[in-house]
């Protein structure tokens, strides 16, 4: 009866929205005894609550209760996943939630049992979030790699954005921007067709988040402002739930790269506000990032420090080495007296980071504040080491800026040329690399939610952009 009960919750949500489901579920609740079936009733609400602010601290509560679950059963992990996502929005040691989310995550069995069961499966997202957002790179490499397998086979077009979108978070992370751009196509594509439900908004609103840096790296302000439009458009009232309080971030760097930085303060304090509403404050969503960039070019320097230094607290706070790395670019850029000191700890923590976009970020502001400082000699190597890294990136942008500071010394790196793979778009990279294993159109058609024509049609450029004549040369013309 828990099972059909959970099933009606999930009709409630859909028709009358998640607070009545909330309310309904709350009720069953507190008339159940301790039994299997109240824990999977249990796990339901923490689901349904996980999208609504408003109830964050409510949540917390109810999932601390939790934190000494084994995972051995679906209800547990799906608790655990959730409570690892509350240890990342509240800023608990980032090894903890880390532990956390493996337990939940349980090699792989949590994935098997969610698979068919959105609930299910919007848990063992966030359990990878939480994960990756705690530097757990590899280990969330093969959880995902696992769930691509399943998915491909078995899965729906919600289960394969799932998926896509934690890869495209994976290798936001680790600094693929092509790759990043790969996944958030492929998870929009899939959700294409369906109803706005709060984790199909989700879907969205991350993939837009996404698409939107992945355009800032390359220098297109038209295509970040067309992904995060193309939302907006989709959902004009959309929920506040995280993953839209999430898009206020992008719309402050988009404003930042437009000249009003009236605009990106405003835009920072709104996701500042939202989140402190609900209490939390993760330095995994650095909105004090463009805060701090804004209130430099308005003249309030002072505002700008007390940001940096608390976003440098914060990630000392959860510890992994990404967000301190960070952290203390930022700071350089408020605290000029410090900046080559701070720069270099930077780089330094950041070698440690699986993210190489960070570490490319902080050598080229490094290689810039030495030349600045008159050490020539010095600046060059984080220089051209910021190149090789901002080109295995995809990061056209942090490239440029290093050509430009070396030009400035007087060396002459070669200009990028793109030609064969790196020429080609997310979409087409995606039906090249289905493509290059074998599969048939209808196949890669089929896995990847479009039509037979459509991936004829990017066949053709593909092979013209890499100069072969059929599918027969592609795995050796993409390797």
């Amino acid at each position: 009866d828990a099972e059909l009960l959970a099933a009606a919750v999930s009709a409630t949500a859909a028709v009358d929205g998640p607070e009545a489901a909330i309310a309904e579920l709350t009720e069953a609740i507190a008339a159940r005894g301790p039994d299997a079936g109240r824990l999977h009733l249990e796990a339901r609400l923490a689901v349904v609550r996980s999208f609504s602010p408003r109830h964050r601290q409510a949540a917390s509560e109810h999932l601390r209760g939790h934190a000494s679950l084994a995972g051995r059963t679906p209800d547990e992990r799906t608790l655990l996943g959730l409570l690892a996502q509350t240890g990342r929005y509240e800023v608990r040691p980032s090894s903890e939630v880390a532990a956390t989310a493996l337990r939940a995550l349980s090699n792989g069995a949590y994935f098997d049992d969610a698979t068919g069961s959105t609930d299910a499966m919007v848990a063992w997202v966030v359990a990878l979030l939480a994960l990756m957002a705690a530097d757990g790179v590899d280990e969330a490499r093969r959880e995902i790699e696992r769930a691509r397998l399943r998915v491909r086979a078995h899965g729906s077009p919600v289960e394969f954005a799932m998926v896509a979108n934690s890869a495209a978070f994976l290798n936001w992370r680790s600094g693929d921007m092509v790759q990043v751009a790969v996944e958030a196509e492929g998870g929009l594509a899939a959700v294409r067709e369906e109803d706005p439900a709060p984790h199909v908004v989700a879907l969205r609103a991350t993939a837009a988040q996404f698409l939107a840096y992945v355009a800032f790296e390359r220098g297109d302000l038209a295509g970040a402002a067309s992904a995060l439009a193309a939302f907006d458009s989709e959902h004009p009232d959309a929920p506040q739930i995280m993953p839209t309080i999430w898009l206020h971030e992008p719309r402050a760097v988009l404003a930042l790269a437009n000249g009003d930085p009236g605009a990106a303060l405003a835009e920072a304090r709104l996701q500042r506000d939202a989140m402190l509403a609900a209490e939390l404050d993760p330095p995994t969503v650095p909105w004090r990032e463009p805060a701090v960039r804004a209130a430099m070019l308005l003249g309030d320097g002072a505002a700008a420090l007390v940001l940096a230094e608390e976003q440098v607290a914060l990630a000392r706070k959860w510890g992994a080495a990404t967000e301190i790395g960070a952290a203390l670019r930022l700071l350089a850029h408020a605290d000029a007296g410090r900046r080559v000191e701070l720069l270099t700890a930077s780089v330094d923590v950041l070698e440690a980071s699986p993210s190489r976009l960070q570490l490319a970020r902080s050598l080229v502001d490094l290689g810039e504040a030495l030349r600045v400082a008159r050490r020539r000699t010095d600046a060059r190597e984080p220089l051209h080491r910021a190149i090789d890294l901002a080109v295995a990136c995809g990061s056209t942008v942090l490239r440029t800026r290093a050509v430009d500071a070396l030009e400035a010394l007087g060396d002459r790196p070669r200009r990028l040329v793109l030609a064969g793979a790196e020429a080609l778009t997310a979409s087409e990279r995606r039906v090249a690399d289905l493509a290059a294993t074998g599969r048939a159109n209808r196949e890669i058609a089929q896995e990847l939610f479009v039509t037979p024509k459509t991936v004829e049609n990017h066949l053709g450029r593909i092979y013209t952009k890499l100069g072969i004549s059929g599918r027969r040369d592609l795995a050796k013309a993409l390797a």
